[in-house]
């Protein structure tokens, strides 16, 4: 694939069916039983930081490249309409059952919602509350990626306009220090408990791993390097590499002294995972079908409802308490209907609404530098030269 068809592509179908990837695994690891292990469900949620980082600084890069300017305000309007809403919404409606329930303090929910409403939810599970399961603890990576949100695009916008070098730079210091704090935030060997990864760096080194990706991939320099990547034949290793990772991860994270390091050669396959997946090919073309497209879409909420649709499910089949196989299809089922309807009534209408508020926006700063632009000067043109006049 050229520079310029990269440059081209105005959507990434094949990263859609990724996203469809990582949440399906996640629910079949927290409710599929023993049976799904070997999937390592669990670092799908690591898929998602790597999409992040590079969707977002892809689109701001080339936000840049077509106007000229990287707008902050323009960002923040798209991610609080984009985030917010589905949030809000999942989170308000668990609220209202355990209320109805009677079972707001015992879950303990006015610690928790400390939490929540602030987006520090990765700090949650190590903050001493006492409560039983909120259904909420799988949102602890949107603390991390609202963190991520607010620091990444300052940074670029400070780097300035092109300086494809100074963001290379940038980026790439970035995830030296990230990695160096890693000993600090958590350690590089992390036991059962989770509480301790839950506030690494290592998660910020990730999401930074798909930003670094991105600038390769959006600058002619760094793009002709990783150009031989594009090609289908360079997927078939690159994906059986991954896939070995992957299906051994769970096994290898026990085994290893410093399992963190397994989570940067993670971060380093699923940025080659990603040039397959934006490139022509038959895995890009797979992942971009359909029904693939339609989980991916819906895979925010559908993340975050794994917690509140399995309890409700095991209430109307107290047989599905069990994890196995059936919990895990019956939980995606019913979490992907509900994601759906969110997907509709109200992720689509407020993503629209936030893109009428910019419109909104751009409109009136173009009447405003209109209105303040001087007036061109009026042409004086030179008068004819005289037939008696000399050139020396």
């Amino acid at each position: 694939m050229s520079h310029e068809e990269y440059l081209g592509s105005r959507r990434f179908p094949g990263l859609d069916g990724l996203r469809a990837l990582a949440a399906t695994m996640v629910i079949f690891f927290h409710f599929g039983g023993p049976n799904w292990g070997w999937l390592s469900g669990w670092v799908g949620v690591y898929i998602f930081f790597v999409l992040s980082g590079f969707l977002i600084t892809t689109l701001l890069l080339r936000e840049q490249d077509r106007t000229g300017r990287i707008s902050l305000s323009n960002f923040y309007i798209r991610r609080v309409f984009r985030i917010l809403p589905p949030y809000l919404v999942i989170l308000g409606g668990i609220v209202a059952f355990v209320i109805l329930r009677g079972e707001f303090f015992t879950r303990d929910f006015p610690h928790a919602l400390k939490y929540y409403l602030t987006f520090l939810n990765e700090f949650f599970p190590g903050s001493g509350g006492n409560g039983t399961d909120n259904f909420f603890s799988g949102s602890w990576t949107l603390g991390i990626e609202e963190k991520f949100y607010l620091v990444w695009p300052f940074l670029l916008v400070a780097i300035g306009i092109g300086a494809a070098k100074r963001k290379f730079l940038l980026v790439g210091t970035a995830m030296v220090v990230l990695l160096a704090l890693v000993p600090v935030t958590s350690g590089w060997k992390v036991g059962a408990a989770p509480v301790a990864l839950y506030t690494s760096t290592i998660h910020y080194f990730i999401l930074a791993g798909g930003c670094l990706l991105a600038i390769l991939l959006h600058y002619g320099r760094g793009y002709a390097v990783l150009k031989p990547l594009t090609h289908p034949l360079a997927a078939i290793p690159i994906v059986a590499a991954f896939a070995v990772l992957h299906t051994n991860f769970d096994t290898l994270w026990h085994k290893s002294d410093q399992n963190m390091l397994l989570l940067v050669g993670y971060t380093v396959l699923t940025m080659l995972l990603l040039i397959v997946l934006v490139s022509p090919g038959p895995l890009r073309w797979l992942l971009g079908t359909s029904p693939m497209r339609f989980v991916g879409e819906r895979s925010y909420s559908l993340y975050l409802l794994q917690g509140p649709v399995h309890f409700v499910v095991v209430q109307a089949v107290p047989g599905l308490a069990v994890n196995r196989t059936v919990t895990g299809v019956t939980v995606f089922l019913v979490a992907l209907a509900i994601a759906d309807l969110i997907h509709r009534w109200v992720e689509k209408p407020l993503i629209n609404a936030g893109k009428r508020v910019i419109a909104r926006k751009e409109a009136r700063r173009e009447e405003r530098e209109a209105v303040e632009q001087p007036p061109a000067e009026p042409r004086v043109e030179p008068a004819p030269a005289s037939a008696t006049t000399s050139v020396s």
